[in-house]
């Protein structure tokens, strides 16, 4: 199941970069495409992986319980990945319900607050989190074999994908109060 699961984070990397990328343009007024079935595809892989997560979770649960031991430090990256998760799935309703509403089958934006700003700069920042703590584990899952050099490059990508998308929301904030 680990191996499974981590190939779905890595399709789950791919999908959320388009997605972040495309909404970051149309909040920046560069874009209008809006490709619906890629957000779905990208909740229905997160759901399964959030499930996968959670298996994986109650087995280590179990284990720590039957050792008597937690060895929390040692396990730090462990617990982080399950909390910043258990963030993202949190934050995730936010997300969907932050930018539009329907009435009567007809699609309006609303007025995006600094409530919802905060939001998505808290749900960017809890994946960053989540990202950083999973890129060593998933090279070395990969089998890379200069992982920490690769490690490096990976967090410096998405550290600067993040800032964009951080920036958009902001700027479109700051659109709204205008």
């Amino acid at each position: 199941m680990r191996k499974w699961n981590n190939i779905l984070a890595r399709v789950i990397i791919v999908l959320f970069l388009l997605h972040a990328l495309m909404g970051s343009l149309m909040l920046l007024g560069l874009s209008t495409i809006s490709f619906l079935p890629l957000s779905w595809l990208l909740v229905m892989a997160v759901a399964v992986h959030g499930i996968m997560g959670l298996i994986s979770t109650l087995m280590a649960v179990k284990s720590g319980k039957a050792s008597g031991r937690w060895y929390l430090r040692q396990n730090a990256a462990f617990w982080t990945k399950r909390i910043s998760g258990i963030a993202i799935l949190l934050l995730l309703a936010f997300h969907v319900t932050a930018y539009t509403t329907s009435v009567n089958g007809r699609f309006f934006l609303k007025e995006f607050t600094f409530g919802r700003m905060l939001s998505q700069i808290l749900f960017v920042l809890a994946i960053f989190i989540h990202l950083a703590v999973s890129i060593k584990s998933m090279l070395i899952a990969k089998g890379t074999v200069k992982f920490k050099e690769r490690t490096f490059d990976w967090l410096l990508v998405l550290s600067v994908m993040m800032l964009f998308f951080t920036a958009a929301v902001v700027i479109y904030y700051i659109r709204w109060q205008m």
